[in-house]
């Protein structure tokens, strides 16, 4: 199936998806400055997305600061959310991530510091590295990478090694921590992957234990909760006409055995 909308439909839209996946982004962002937008973010958990325009070129490098502050106005574009996000989560971070010009650098639990560097000459070509949170219950940094056209990739750090695995969504762990799911949706120019993913953490290491490619399907899938540690509730996302916005409704999966099965749509 070929979408010609994206997932990410506006900066209330991208607040939303860190809040599912258990970054405490909301509440940084209320304290410094934007409660305008989290108010939409919690209002608009169920609605309908509208489509948004292409997304704009990559955010420029922000200033060196170690945790970059807000101008106390609350960010109105895909870029503007990215760049609050990336501040909210250093500041959540209590020293342990900071922003060095066009360098993100974070300290790893084993003494050492994990430098990502934007290339701020090829930009168009090369994603820039947004800091997007630390997911607990996997033990790792996730770190967004953003690109010129599309939603992107995510790099999970283990913040002990500082072992990288990408991945096409951001992570959702389970209650138990033991696994995360992950959705994709193709976007306007089908830039990015249509799939949800189900991951095990095996050791420290992320594997990938369930992958179902949506191209084929009349729906993209988004919004993943887990219910239990066995059971995952979505969004499935569909529309017949490119002009209409998607016609959202639900979607399970679930854990039989040893075997992931998608569901219709749970009552």
């Amino acid at each position: 199936m070929t979408s010609r909308f994206s997932h990410i439909t506006n900066a209330a839209a991208e607040l939303r998806r860190y809040a599912s996946a258990g970054i405490p982004v909301l509440n940084l962002l209320l304290e410094r400055g934007a409660p305008q937008l989290c108010g939409v973010v919690i209002l608009i958990g169920c609605a309908t997305e509208q489509p948004r325009p292409s997304p704009p070129a990559p955010p420029s490098s922000p200033p060196a600061s170690p945790a970059a502050e807000t101008d106390g106005r609350a960010p109105r574009t895909w870029s503007d959310s990215i760049e609050a996000i990336e501040a909210a989560g250093i500041r959540a971070a209590d020293g342990r991530v900071a922003r060095i010009g066009a360098e993100l650098r974070i300290q790893l639990l084993n003494g050492r510091t994990a430098i990502f560097k934007d290339d701020t000459t090829k930009l168009s070509l090369s994603p820039a590295r947004r800091y997007a949170g630390y997911l607990k219950a996997i033990h790792s940094h996730i770190v967004h990478l953003v690109p010129y056209e599309g939603t992107g990739r995510y790099l999970i750090v283990d913040d002990s090694t500082g072992d990288t695995t990408t991945v096409s969504g951001l992570p959702v762990p389970s209650p138990n921590g033991e696994r995360f799911v992950l959705t994709s949706m193709a976007g306007e120019e089908d830039m990015d992957a249509s799939v949800i993913e189900v991951w095990q953490m095996v050791g420290r290491k992320p594997q990938i234990e369930f992958w179902h490619d949506t191209e084929k399907e009349p729906w993209e899938p988004s919004d993943p909760v887990w219910r239990d540690s066995v059971t995952i509730d979505f969004v499935k996302n569909s529309h017949s006409d490119p002009s209409e916005p998607y016609v959202r409704t639900r979607g399970r999966l679930t854990r039989s055995d040893t075997a992931w099965v998608l569901l219709d749509s749970p009552r």
